[in-house]
């Protein structure tokens, strides 16, 4: 027959964790349970209180008369006893457990996170459970106030016109809000993990785009503000502005890269109509005199040595009949016709302009002066074929003055005044008929030609 175990041989080998049986009752270990400075109790199988040491009785606010004896259930109320069931139920099964539990019995309640493992007899059965409560309400409210500050911050990302994305500094997406989905299509899902250009971006502007990641990732720069196209999931383009910035850590590496992004597909559309207003002629709808005029400055400035850009100005022949004797409303519509047919003979690049009343600017660029002036042929044929009213069977033509860069002129006020003056001939020689400038920048005289 065995020697029977002490307790200080059973306190040696047990597991770690784990207190043989009646444990409590050995004075030893009983005085070493009261020294401890957290509240310990001792729970039987019916989650009856069978010990506690000194701390636990200020932690409870009771007596040890008001306490052994009876449950869990009993002592606290069901609300304490559901949180605490699970675990000693784990706990009676033979392993440890642990839950969270709001304190309500105190003045102010305390979070606790309750330990809870069981008690070992000599044979191994399990007799009873111990608890071990830790005072953890300072994490608890902290946490808390963590995770709802963040809820706010998600809520108040997800409800702002912006959408919000977040990327490492290798360029993989870790945050998508769901304003960002909405704008871009996208869903969390599908693009948490991927590469920033891996979807969206036009293929056109995938390079361009890395250039300025990059330029973040170094440091060159710390924000960037730009507008560009996206390709939504559903392949419907749209515009966006990207407000890019670099956010680093303490020893200023960066830790992420941070965007805002808002759809401003409407702004452009509007701008776009509004500037093609302000650049159209309101009745014929070919450009303005602002805008034929820069449109001619900003080709003089883009010529290279050897281009040639020709200037055609345009007077109709007798429109003022048409409006004192069919009126403005006919006069209206004629110049309209004209207008329609002097741009369908124009390429895609050419461009014409109403300068006021009946005058017209068609700018063109030509290989030479032959093809300058089978252009103006061209125009004086359309314009004489478009200025007939039917209804009176009165016609308009068209006198076309042609001057060219660098033949005739240097600037867009020569290039004007030389073309002026041709229109000028050209209704001096008989009308409906176009005439060539005769002045050269290097003295010749060309000849004038017409139909």
């Amino acid at each position: 027959m065995s020697e029977p175990l002490s307790s200080e041989t059973v306190l040696r080998s047990a597991p770690v964790g784990v207190l043989p049986s009646g444990l409590a009752a050995v004075p030893e270990v009983r005085s070493l349970l009261e020294a401890v400075d957290l509240p310990i109790g001792r729970w039987d199988a019916q989650a009856r209180l069978t010990f506690v040491n000194p701390p636990y009785l200020s932690w409870s606010r009771r007596s040890a008369e008001d306490l052994l004896g009876r449950s869990l259930q009993e002592l606290y109320g069901d609300e304490a006893w559901s949180l605490a069931a699970p675990a000693f139920a784990r706990a009676f099964a033979g392993e440890q457990a642990d839950y969270l539990r709001l304190l309500r019995h105190l003045d102010q309640p305390r979070w606790a996170r309750v330990q809870v493992f069981p008690e070992r007899g000599l044979r191994g059965d399990i007799e009873a459970v111990y608890t071990i409560a830790h005072d953890v309400h300072d994490d608890i409210t902290t946490a808390n106030a963590l995770k709802r500050s963040n809820w706010l911050l998600q809520q108040t990302l997800d409800n702002l016109p912006w959408g919000m994305i977040e990327s490492n500094s290798d360029l993989i997406v870790t945050r998508w809000s769901r304003s960002a989905q909405a704008i871009l299509g996208y869903t969390e899902a599908e693009r948490l993990g991927t590469h920033r250009l891996a979807m969206g971006v036009p293929d056109e502007e995938r390079a361009r785009t890395l250039a300025i990641y990059e330029r973040l990732l170094r440091g060159e720069i710390d924000n960037w503000v730009e507008q560009a196209q996206y390709i939504r999931k559903d392949r419907r383009r749209i515009w966006v502005e990207w407000t890019l910035s670099a956010l680093r850590d303490e020893e200023g590496r960066v830790a992420s890269l941070l965007t805002f992004v808002r759809d401003i597909t409407h702004q452009v559309d509007t701008h776009a109509r509004l500037l093609h207003h302000a650049e159209r002629d309101a009745l014929t709808g070919v450009l303005s005199r602002r805008a034929i005029m820069e449109r001619l400055d900003t080709a003089l400035s883009r010529r290279t040595r050897g281009d040639m850009l020709a200037l055609y100005f345009i007077d109709l022949d007798g429109f003022k009949q048409i409006n004192d004797r069919l009126g403005h409303v006919r006069g209206d519509r004629l110049l309209v016709q004209v207008a329609h047919a002097i741009q369908d003979v124009l390429r895609r690049d050419d461009a014409v302009g109403r300068l006021g009343g009946d005058e017209f600017v068609v700018l063109s660029a030509v290989a030479d002066l032959p093809a300058a002036q089978a252009l103006a042929a061209k125009l004086v044929e359309a314009s004489a074929a478009a200025g007939y009213d039917l209804l009176s069977g009165l016609r308009v033509t068209a006198s076309i003055g042609v001057a060219a860069v660098p033949t005739h002129a240097r600037s867009s006020f020569e290039l004007l005044q030389r073309a002026d003056d041709a229109m000028y001939a050209a209704k001096n020689e008989g009308k409906n008929r176009w005439a060539l400038c005769r002045q050269c920048i290097d003295g010749s005289d060309p000849l004038r030609r017409h139909l």
